[in-house]
């Protein structure tokens, strides 16, 4: 995972790039100095600030923002959220939030593929077994809402 991070994390202006969960837990975290101070806090506060921005936009019927940018007088915070964990950027005052727009979406990208593979490889027919009557894949007329009558030659079900 920090391998995944590591070039974001090197990019001119980065001070730090944590990877955690939508509830607050870190996952992955790099410095650009090589310290690792406050990433507990930090992927705390992240987390609430964007469950908060995404309580505040829900009664609206807005969808869940996938990108923040909070800027401040020494730098910016940038969050980027995915389906199933969010990337906290931190930048110096040089940088700019939209610098780091592309490179964030490709890492959380590589992220994604990496846990969708993962998960896809645990679905294989070893390990789970085909049910004793299998179920039919593709669709057919009588599955869009037309009666199996209107098809004469074809019993129904077929």
């Amino acid at each position: 995972m920090i391998a995944l991070l590591e070039p974001l994390a090197r990019m001119p202006g980065v001070e730090f790039v944590l990877l955690i969960s939508h509830d607050g837990v870190p996952i992955a975290h790099v410095r650009s100095n090589g310290d690792s101070t406050h990433e507990e806090s930090l992927a705390a506060l992240a987390a609430a600030w964007l469950n908060d921005i995404r309580q505040s936009v829900a009664p609206l019927g807005w969808h869940v923002p996938e990108r923040a940018c909070l800027r401040a007088a020494r730098g910016t915070l940038v969050l980027r959220r995915s389906e199933s964990a969010c990337l906290v950027v931190c930048l110096g005052r040089e940088a700019s939030p939209e610098d780091v727009r592309l490179s964030m979406d490709g890492t959380l990208a590589r992220i994604e593929r990496g846990r969708l593979a993962r998960t896809s490889g645990l679905a294989d027919t070893a390990s789970h077994p085909q049910a004793p009557i299998p179920s039919r894949r593709d669709s057919t007329p009588a599955e869009e809402g037309l009666s199996p009558t209107s098809r004469p030659g074809h019993p129904p079900g077929n």
